[in-house]
């Protein structure tokens, strides 16, 4: 099956790790930590990720960082991605950016796209965000969009998230 994500990869519902080893094409998906054992689909393409789980109840209310990570992309560029999930953690979206792509445009298209996507079960009604330095770029890139943009301290699955992203991913990614 493909889709907007590109190829779809069948998880194994014991596998607590999926690697990604291919070797033509070292991007910077090497390894993708999985927290849960009921995984309908992982898509990885073109710098984008995109994993479901099954045994979580999925929400209305989405949480979203975009930020630079503590890693250099190829040609010596800080490396940016836009992260979406909704406050159960019933999926992780992650899509990297070129510094030159950051920007509202680029963040509002990432969301519509998700919004779209056959996959997600509840669309949302509230995007809530923590970073104040990206407050003006996030409200104006989900302006025109029929959702609530809310700054708030309480995003704790995307906390989560990026705490595991530290500790397992970012390590091991080059640059």
């Amino acid at each position: 099956m493909s889709n907007t994500y590109g190829r779809s990869l069948s998880a194994p519902s014991s596998s607590s790790s999926i690697s990604n080893n291919n070797n033509d094409n070292n991007d910077n998906n090497n390894l993708i930590q999985l927290r849960s054992t009921s995984t309908t689909s992982i898509n990885i393409d073109d710098g984008i990720e995109f994993i479901q789980y099954t045994d979580k109840k999925t929400s209305d209310d989405w949480e979203l960082d975009c930020y630079s990570r503590p890693v250099v992309a190829p040609g010596g560029k800080k490396l940016w991605e836009v992260l979406i999930t909704d406050s159960t953690g019933s999926f992780r979206f992650v899509k990297t950016l070129p510094s030159n792509k950051v920007n509202s445009k680029e963040v509002r298209q990432t969301v519509e796209d998700l919004m779209e996507d056959p996959r997600i079960e509840s669309k949302p009604s509230t995007i809530r965000f923590f970073r104040g330095a990206m407050f003006n770029m996030i409200n104006i890139a989900l302006s025109e969009l029929d959702v609530v943009s809310r700054p708030s301290r309480g995003t704790y699955s995307i906390a989560q998230w990026l705490e595991e992203r530290h500790k397992d991913v970012y390590p091991k990614m080059e640059g």
